[in-house]
């Protein structure tokens, strides 16, 4: 029985021993050094590759085919930081863990002359809504005077243009416009939008060359109607209203609008307008019950801003019985 104890004992002291061990060893690891490769998308110009944690860690130069390789990196998270001449420069974070080499694939620079990121309506977009305002969103902060001067709308429209700010210590980025049509736009009409090579960046860097976008507007369209069409059990004292996508032309809609009896007998009555989308009818005098109405708008309905309803709009609907 004593044997058993002591070797009991003995066995205890080895997984003691052991146990702490291991923990010592996950206290004290051993930090292996990894690496950053890539390629860079540039030709013919020199590519600096940089990497910080708070300062500069290391950098060097990629070789003729864009390859670059940065290594004996500790483990941790870096910089990444890429730099060539007429290109903005490429930044991101990179993971390196401990003896591993990270690759970030291909890197694509974009040229300090090609200022414009984005331009809304985009291009070829169909059914634009009239109100819409046009927004041209930069990579880089603009010089505004420059950019209202190289901007062109055809066909012309009066507009203003309001510009989205970014505030930085050292000055003020104009990194976005709006450009917003005074009295909308047409309907049914193709907007070619031109900006030449006189828009430039804060530094005086301009497009490399003409950015040109096209967008097609939606037709006049007859968005809602009151009574709604195949309404029954209408009030006989009821008024008609009819609300339009765009700015109308009174006048033209008013000749355009036409109001029959089942007998097809016409029904007078005067106009009213609000907000020149929203038409009002008011009948001479009280509908006859249990009748049937059919209201048509042909297409001498007119915008404002021009265009004519494509083809005429109809609907109908019955007043109550008594």
């Amino acid at each position: 029985l004593k044997k058993l104890l002591v070797i009991i004992f003995a066995l205890s002291l080895v997984i003691l021993n052991c146990s702490k061990k291991n923990i010592t060893n996950n206290y004290y690891p051993s930090p292996d050094k990894g690496a950053i490769v890539g390629i860079v998308s540039v030709a013919d110009v020199q590519i600096e590759v940089k990497v910080y944690q708070g300062i500069e860690i290391a950098h060097t130069y990629a070789d003729s085919n864009g390859y670059f390789r940065i290594g004996e990196l500790p483990a941790g998270s870096y910089s990444l930081v890429v730099k060539a001449a007429d290109y903005m420069d490429y930044e991101s974070s990179v993971w390196v863990p401990g003896g591993n080499t990270v690759s970030v694939g291909t890197i694509f620079m974009i040229s300090i002359h090609d200022l414009i990121m984005t331009v809304w309506p985009y291009n070829g977009t169909d059914d634009v809504s009239v109100g819409s305002q046009i927004r041209i969103d930069f990579r880089r902060g603009m010089d505004r005077s420059s950019v209202e001067e190289a901007f062109q709308i055809d066909p012309l429209i009066d507009g203003r243009f309001v510009w989205r700010q970014t505030y930085r210590p050292e000055r003020i980025d104009y990194l976005g416009v709006y450009f917003l049509p005074k009295d909308g736009l047409a309907t049914g009409t193709t907007y070619n939008i031109t900006i030449d090579t006189m828009a430039s960046d804060f530094e005086g860097v301009r497009l490399s060359e003409p950015y040109r976008s096209s967008f097609t507007t939606e037709a006049i369209q007859i968005l809602a109607t009151r009574p709604e069409n195949k309404e029954t059990w209408v009030d006989p004292a009821t008024s008609i209203d009819i609300s339009f996508n765009t700015d109308m032309d009174a006048e033209s809609a008013v000749l355009a609008f036409k109001m029959v009896d089942s007998q097809f007998k016409d029904v007078n009555g005067i106009f009213y307008w609000d907000y020149k989308r929203y038409m009002l009818f008011v009948p001479d005098t009280t509908l006859a019950t249990g009748e049937t109405y059919t209201i048509t708008i042909d297409t001498n309905a007119k915008a404002v801003t021009g265009g004519s309803l494509e083809e005429p709009y109809n609907f109908w609907f019955k007043t109550r019985p008594y």
